[in-house]
């Protein structure tokens, strides 16, 4: 990978491997992101899965802060026509990162990341699939605080809560009804792919990272080609009902909802965890403070 250090961070340009994900770590970094550009750009994060997830909106001149973990790859866009600016990786300490018109000698550091990566292992992203086993719904529930969906999964004795929203237990509950008059949203969806020659091979629920499961949609395309889709686990499981496809989950997730006997398959998943944002403003402070007065929910 040709890299280049800026400003404490190292810098991947676009000769890179496109594998670029988050790593586990528990080595703590705060990172601050200065817009000088005169548009508003993006900051998005690289999951461990290499998928990036939208964290902030930068105005012209305006700051953000965010407290993350070191090997945590960060990406910048240009909000309006999506192009990639710089593309870092969190290292120790406090960081200011100037995204600026050019950088490094002028010219613009482009994320190789953002190329569709090769289908890699049994999940898409690396895991085999002694990783993963069979998994079904069991129920569906929905109260005034949200809504659940309980699976069983082969091997373990206990089913696994996972939490949706109000407005995603309903689309489950509607996508397990009887087919009505017109098509859903998520008959539709499947519909589409169906008719771009695309068919839902598997669903994964995949892992757990601080309070958020993650999921992926494993598609079979024209040519043969597997394709892995990072999607939230209330969709994929309403996809793999609207369409007949197998449900899998995590072994380690599933362990992990188990009696103690099973901690040591759970494993240990404190190296996983999601960064938090921590402050945004006109301008950037003197250093990168970890403060919470403007939290935004990952």
């Amino acid at each position: 990978m040709a890299a280049s250090v800026l400003l404490g961070f190292r810098v991947s340009r676009a000769e890179a491997s496109p594998q670029v994900r988050s790593l586990a770590s528990l080595e703590p970094c705060t990172v601050t992101f200065k817009n000088e550009h005169d548009r508003v750009v993006r900051v998005l994060w690289i999951n461990y899965s290499g998928d990036a997830e939208l964290f902030a909106s930068i105005p012209p001149a305006g700051w953000w802060s965010v407290d993350t973990f070191e090997s945590h790859p960060w990406r910048v866009e240009d909000a309006e026509t999506g192009e990639v600016l710089q593309e870092v990786v969190a290292t120790k300490g406090e960081s200011l990162v100037s995204v600026g018109p050019t950088t490094a000698g002028g010219r613009l550091l482009s994320a190789s990341s953002t190329a569709a990566p090769e289908f890699e292992g049994w999940d898409g992203v690396g895991g085999s699939a002694d990783e993963y086993v069979l998994a079904a719904i069991d129920e569906i529930g929905l109260d005034h605080l949200g809504g659940v969906a309980i699976l069983s999964a082969d091997g373990f004795t206990l089913p696994i809560p996972i939490a949706v929203g109000m407005a995603d237990a309903a689309q489950l509950f509607h996508t397990a009804a009887p087919q009505f008059r017109r098509p859903s949203t998520m008959a539709l969806w499947a519909r589409s792919l169906q008719a771009a020659g695309a068919t839902v091979d598997r669903v994964l629920i995949t892992r757990l990272v601080g309070s958020t499961v993650y999921a992926r949609v494993i598609l079979l395309v024209p040519g043969g080609k597997l394709r892995s889709l990072d999607a939230r686990p209330a969709d994929s499981l309403a996809l793999a009902m609207q369409t007949g496809a197998p449900i899998y989950m995590g072994r380690r997730l599933a362990a992990s909802q188990q009696p103690g006997a099973l901690e040591a398959e759970a494993g240990d998943w404190s190296g996983l965890r999601p960064p938090k944002p921590s402050s945004q403003g006109p301008s950037p402070p003197m250093t990168a403070q970890a403060s919470y007065a403007h939290t935004r929910k990952a």
